[in-house]
């Protein structure tokens, strides 16, 4: 995702999904952890395979059809919020247009169902690198969360955290104060 995009005003809504995110404990979200044992699972499942494979084809429409209207996304380096599925589609397009382009994958290692609303939550490890150049990436941890819409899995948080990266991936260093 670009660095510099900042959010439009937030919702409280949004702000809540935001501060609850990063409070999922991944061992405790292994507990009931059905990847994909159960067919709500195994859709969330096939979602997130069509949207890995909507970002490495460039399918615009593809994406869009997996986001919900009110996304957010926060990146996992910067902690920039993409708020909105227009916001998050616009930043996929100049990602598009950008001939270093970055391809990122989301592989979950869990995903637990709620029959609540129906909700779901996903937990796993990502990675974007730039295309033919392996040699600069990131790699880290995401949360996401999807909710049931018309019959659809859809995607309304997303929340990333960057472990590690290489290249022109990684953020310039930092010269400690004088």
């Amino acid at each position: 995702m670009r660095s510099g995009h900042r959010p439009r005003g937030l919702r409280f809504s949004e702000v809540a999904i935001l501060a609850l995110l990063p409070a999922v404990n991944p061992s405790a979200l292994a507990d009931g952890c059905n990847l994909p044992s159960s067919p709500d699972a195994a859709g969330i499942h096939a979602r997130r395979t069509e949207f890995n494979e909507a970002i490495a084809a460039r399918r615009i429409e593809a994406i869009a059809d997996v986001l919900a209207d009110d996304v957010v996304l926060v990146t996992g380096t910067d902690s920039d919020v993409i708020a909105g599925r227009e916001a998050q589609l616009e930043t996929w397009r100049d990602d598009f247009r950008n001939a270093r382009r970055a391809v990122y994958v989301r592989s979950p290692d869990c995903i637990r169902v709620f029959n609540v609303t129906p909700i779901a939550l996903e937990y796993g490890r990502w990675r974007g690198e730039r295309e033919g150049a392996p040699e600069n990436f990131a790699t880290g941890r995401y949360t996401a969360k999807w909710r049931r819409i018309d019959g659809k899995w859809r995607l309304e948080a997303e929340l990333f955290a960057t472990e590690a990266c290489a290249g022109d991936f990684c953020p310039d260093a930092v010269s400690p104060p004088d």
